[in-house]
């Protein structure tokens, strides 16, 4: 997760931590409802309205029939104005004041004549009389220094609300917008070079993106230093434009999950929430952070104070926003371990009630939304139900699943390949459900962090030699048979060798020619992992039992057996080492017909690798393994063959 981030356009944000600064017309009155609750119907020929969020009140600066309504959380501001174009002709300099709402530090107003398109900022005035000036927090869209008015209802949505894949249908790709496509000489894609690959994913067979995080963030980086959490990353785009691209995924049948930083905010001290209304007391960052300690602070920046209702609400209104304005269909949560808790130890207040509400407001806007954690502290409580004590998450990231497979794939010596290990990571269960795991052998952390891709791990001097290629062909092998949610990370279907870190180089997409065997490989064993083609159920399924694991001397073999329902059996076999074997047994689970279909020794996944097709499979009705049958096949050095009957 962790990643520098410099300066958001425009706006203030920077690298590494620092502490904080030492730091008229009120609107008509709305009542509370439940999330997606709308206002009363519209008249003739106007809008539909802006559904209301989960917190109850609209905030920020919310379009309606004829004007805009201006609402700002500032409690211990002694006034606030809306400054700019959208103050109104002969107030764009001097301001619009906002009317408090007794009670509960608000400051709001109805603007007539102000509109979508327009630019605005706040002045406040402190409590001691002097003046400040800052962006919205919940600005939609962001410009230079201000912010800008956006109808979220003026999107023609070309798609119709979206159906996301089921866990058992989804394989996910992990996307970097910034690096994912920046054509002709660019350092930077957007939303609109990425649509440009969405064909090639289609192609490729992925059926979910989990876009990093596209909020307001610092700079070129990762996006992991969040500055504005309601609106787009100005460099990748306008709102519009990402909502274009979640349509033109819908459009190729791919759902969308957002990576979301909820753990904290960016460590740079002149980011723009920090003592928002000009308070900060001690060393605290203000309003919307904690000020005791051991909350105040985690290793990236200040922490919000998840147990301050309008922060939490703000939380709440922000998985509403993307879920209902922008129809993403899902979201992967960041360091949840730093929301529940410090790092997994004791406890944050509010953390753990925010999780389950946001996870409340999503299901409720979106029910088939993908909910991931990144908590990776191997808690079954994050993915078990809301209704027995636990946060209700659907998966979260399985880092014990990448380090065993990724090991095995990377050492230098047969020897030293850890096949028992590989064994235990695919028994691995949450609560039961083999299906609560993410799992995955490369993500932004093990390109990034680790400081080089997969391949380059393998052979640092050649990564498309043989053995890089083998061997990484071999742990994505794994992944796709292993029960669990499965996660490429961008590039790693054409081989992307180049490194993660520290600004996140574009990918090369001549790799997907100059390496079009493997990204066949790739493609095959999503089809099989789907069962695009209807003889592969059982790999869509949560069983699996290990029937062999070969580790006597001069062999590193795995075999296990996966299935959903009684008879639709894949048998899958893995060779982690350089042996060749012209005929190795297995035991089947029936005398019936077995093919292979796809064996990564065929030569059409590399030119110098050893079968010209898919092995034979010879089946008698000797039992093995504690199975009725035997197969016979062909095992290649560092390959995978995949069988179904």
């Amino acid at each position: 997760m962790i990643a520098c981030s410099v300066v958001l356009a425009g706006v203030a944000g920077g690298c590494g931590a620092s502490s904080a600064p030492e730091s008229k017309e009120p609107s008509a009155p709305e009542v509370p409802g439940p999330p997606g609750a709308t206002a009363s119907a519209p008249g003739p020929g106007a809008p539909a309205p802006i559904a209301t969020p989960p917190s109850g009140k609209h905030m920020g600066a919310t379009p309606y029939e004829g004007g805009v309504e201006f609402r700002v959380w500032a409690p211990n501001a002694r006034a606030v104005a809306v400054v700019g174009e959208a103050a109104g002709a002969g107030a764009a300099a001097t301001g619009r004041d906002l009317a408090a709402e007794p009670g509960t530090g608000m400051f709001a107003a109805r603007i007539d004549g102000a509109h979508a398109g327009q630019r605005y900022h706040y002045a406040i005035t402190k409590s001691d009389g002097s003046e400040i000036t800052r962006v919205d927090p919940r600005a939609r869209m962001i410009d230079g220094s201000d912010s800008v008015v956006v109808d979220p209802r003026a999107y023609a949505w070309k798609t119709k609300p979206f159906t996301p894949p089921s866990r058992e249908g989804s394989v996910v790709y992990e996307m970097h917008v910034g690096s994912f496509h920046a054509p002709g000489g660019t350092n930077s894609g957007t939303f609109t070079t990425a649509i440009d690959k969405l064909d090639a994913l289609a192609d490729l067979g992925v059926s979910t993106i989990e876009l990093m995080p596209v909020n307001g963030h610092g700079g070129h980086g990762w996006g992991y230093g969040p500055q504005q959490w309601f609106a787009p990353h100005p460099a990748y785009g306008s709102p519009d434009e990402m909502r274009r691209f979640v349509d033109e995924a819908h459009a190729r049948g791919i759902s969308v999950v957002l990576d979301v930083v909820f753990n904290h905010y960016d460590g740079y001290a002149q980011a723009p929430l920090r003592c928002f209304d000009g308070t900060c007391p001690g060393t605290s960052a203000g309003i919307y952070f904690f000020e005791e300690e051991p909350y105040r602070k985690t290793p990236w920046g200040p922490r919000p104070d998840f147990a301050k209702k309008e922060v939490a609400d703000f939380f709440a209104d922000n998985v509403f926003a993307w879920t209902t304005e922008y129809r993403v269909d899902g979201f992967r949560h960041d360091s949840v371990s730093n929301i529940r808790a410090l790092d997994g130890q004791g406890s944050v207040p509010g953390g753990v009630e925010l999780l389950k509400r946001m996870n409340e407001v999503t299901l409720a806007a979106s029910p088939g939304a993908l909910l991931v954690a990144e908590d990776l502290k191997g808690q079954a409580s994050i993915t078990a139900p809301r209704t027995s004590g636990g946060l209700g998450f659907a998966t979260q990231w399985d880092g014990g699943f990448q380090w065993a497979v990724s090991n095995a794939a990377t050492q230098a010596t047969d020897e030293a390949r850890n096949i028992g290990a590989v064994r235990d990571a695919l028994l691995g269960t949450y609560n039961g459900d083999a299906m609560q795991r993410l799992l995955y052998v490369e993500s932004h952390d093990t390109a990034g962090n680790d400081g080089a891709r997969l391949p380059v791990k393998i052979d640092a001097a050649n990564p498309t030699s043989y053995a890089a290629r083998k061997r990484a062909m071999l742990a994505a092998g794994v992944l796709f048979t292993a029960p669990g949610v499965p996660m490429l990370f961008m590039g790693q279907e054409m081989l992307e060798d180049t490194k993660f870190v520290p600004q996140p180089a574009p990918l090369d997409w001549a790799k997907a020619t100059s390496n079009a065997p493997v990204r066949a490989f790739y493609k095959d064993m999503i089809r099989l992992r789907r069962d695009l083609d209807g003889v592969s159920s059982g790999l869509r399924g949560k069983d699996i039992a290990v029937t062999q694991v070969n580790d006597s001397p001069g062999n590193k073999v795995l075999v296990y057996r996966r299935w959903s329902k009684p008879g639709d059996d894949v048998m899958v076999v893995v060779n982690f080492g350089a042996k060749k074997y012209t005929r190795y047994d297995i035991g089947v689970p029936s005398a019936s017909p077995w093919v292979a279909r796809v064996d990564s020794d065929a030569t059409k996944y590399g030119a110098d690798f050893g079968s010209a097709a898919p092995t034979a499979v010879t089946v008698s009705p000797t039992p093995r393994d504690n199975l009725p049958a035997t197969a016979a096949i062909t095992l290649g050095p560092y390959s995978i063959v995949v069988l179904t009957h």
